[in-house]
């Protein structure tokens, strides 16, 4: 008996506000070969409760809870785990998606027969019941539309303006994805998934098709304040980026050296203008800076408008780790 066409992976935690929007958005598909997956990690709100509701009214729903909360990389690899669908889709469970799209994507990544399919996104916000919906043209810049790439043999014609990291923002062959697994228990566990992934596919492709629904949650991780833990886990995204480039020997024209050398430049900004925080290993950060200080000096100068030398900045973020 073969699998549902496509497996919706829904990470699910203290979301009760927002999960209703959610689950009928997945329910609702024009496109029914689907199975959705829901992992609860260890919400203390109504969550689970919605969960198991909507499961009585369909069946394709498939609950799980975690034992202990171990963050959404934990949770999206249980669904890895037990996904028999065709097809891997993540959602974020303060999002939705167009009921449209299961179908419109499953036909697309048929069409073009690649291992990974990227889309376009809308943004909203809600304040007093009233919704600002906006087109989310950021993410996939540099790359052309409805042509095909081939990451491992013909990297070459890869030029991102700018990577997408975040995991709704593919749909995915399960025979690829399922091989790979999140970083569990660490915030920003994206961050080197998906470019790591992405450099490891066969084949993909993007087309102009606006599939998801991203809420401007402000409790969401993107809009939270950085925390020492989270500023570590930042950190540790660098050293596994840079261990995978090292480990296989990614050229420095590869646009997965390019998004590190943009992750680098971004993370120690970002470290920079904490105050109070500093993280435990900080330290890695000028053995980078200093590896990749040839890029990253081509990485500043691209910049519009430039607001450092890598001099200056690198004596910056050397300093805020001095302490002086």
């Amino acid at each position: 008996m073969t699998g549902p066409k496509i497996s919706i992976i829904i990470p699910v935690y203290n979301v009760e506000i927002y999960l209703r929007e959610c689950l009928d958005s997945c329910v609702n598909q024009t496109l029914e070969d689907i199975e959705i997956i829901c992992v609860d990690d260890c919400s203390t709100d109504n969550s689970y409760e919605i969960l198991e509701e909507y499961q009585q009214k369909d069946s394709r729903i498939k609950i799980f809870k975690q034992e202990r909360n171990n963050k959404q990389g934990a949770a999206r690899n249980k669904g890895l785990e037990v996904a028999t669908g065709e097809y891997i889709w993540f959602v974020d469970s303060d999002d939705y998606i167009d009921t449209k799209a299961c179908q419109i994507l499953y036909n697309a990544i048929k069409e073009f027969g690649v291992d990974m399919l990227c889309f376009s996104a809308t943004q909203f916000s809600e304040e007093n019941g009233y919704r600002k919906y906006f087109y989310d043209g950021y993410f996939h810049q540099g790359i052309q539309i409805n042509k095909i790439y081939h990451p491992q043999t013909d990297w070459r014609k890869i030029k991102f303006a700018h990577m997408n990291v975040t995991p709704w923002a593919y749909i995915t062959k399960a025979s690829m994805i399922q091989k790979f697994r999140f970083r569990e228990g660490v915030w920003h566990e994206d961050i080197d998934f998906t470019p790591i992934l992405l450099a490891s596919a066969n084949s993909f492709c993007f087309i102009p098709y606006s599939a998801y629904f991203r809420r401007n949650n402000p409790s969401s991780t993107t809009q939270t304040a950085i925390s020492q833990k989270r500023s570590e886990d930042l950190v540790k995204t660098l050293e596994y980026l840079d261990k995978f480039v090292s480990d296989k020997k990614i050229s420095k024209n590869h646009f997965l050296y390019n998004q590190l050398v943009a992750e680098i430049y971004g993370i120690s900004k970002t470290l920079l203008s904490l105050n109070d925080i500093q993280p435990n290993n900080v330290s890695v950060l000028p053995h980078l800076l200093k590896k990749y200080h040839r890029s990253l000096d081509t990485y500043i100068k691209t910049l519009r408008p430039p607001k450092y030398s890598l001099k200056r900045f690198v004596g910056k973020v050397l300093k805020r780790i001095r302490g002086k």
